[in-house]
């Protein structure tokens, strides 16, 4: 929690601005489409950020985004559109957790409103909450998630802003589908 937690601080202070807050809403959309519904995966990602042609971020600044140790890869992107908030940030990551190819699909989206993202979340998934830390200026929360037979992990930190505007940092952790 403490890595997300700074990693979310690093990247508020390098895109802050004093707007108000942008709909969770669409941050949701967003991260269900890419990230959830069909499970994270590093290939689709990588080739939906072409066709869309998100800004790639460098690799070294991305490391904190993966949410397992020690990723095998990983990119990301800034990210743009029309139905998104003005700043939020994808990136994508292929591990190895006990001898099992795992992906993981990470947004952080800057000043939303996180209770609509989490709102739609539940709607969304019926998650189950295994795992919450509260600090001074973070929430942290880790679900287990079970979408169309397969098994999902995925952790919300918030860091939650004075004027309702949170930056929000949301990941789905998944064993990789199986290429037969």
């Amino acid at each position: 929690m403490a890595r997300a937690a700074a990693i979310l601080e690093l990247a508020f202070l390098c895109l802050a601005s004093g707007a108000q807050a942008e709909d969770g809403n669409s941050a949701f959309r967003f991260f269900d489409r890419l990230c959830l519904s069909r499970g994270p995966d590093y290939e689709r990602t990588a080739t939906t950020a072409e066709t869309n042609g998100w800004l790639p971020l460098p690799t070294e600044t991305l490391i904190g985004l993966a949410p397992l140790e020690s990723p095998e890869a990983v990119k990301g992107w800034a990210v743009s559109g029309n139905d998104l908030p003005q700043r939020m940030i994808l990136a994508v990551s292929k591990h190895t957790l006990n001898g099992k190819p795992v992906y993981a699909c990470t947004i952080v989206a800057f000043g939303i409103n996180s209770t609509e993202f989490e709102k739609a979340f539940l709607e969304r998934t019926d998650g189950e909450v295994i795992q919450q830390v509260r600090g001074a200026t973070h929430v942290h929360k880790l679900y287990n998630v079970v979408l169309s037979g397969r098994r999902e992990l995925v952790t919300l930190t918030v860091r939650v802003g004075s004027d309702g505007a949170d930056d929000l940092m949301a990941s789905s952790i998944a064993e990789a589908e199986s290429e037969n």
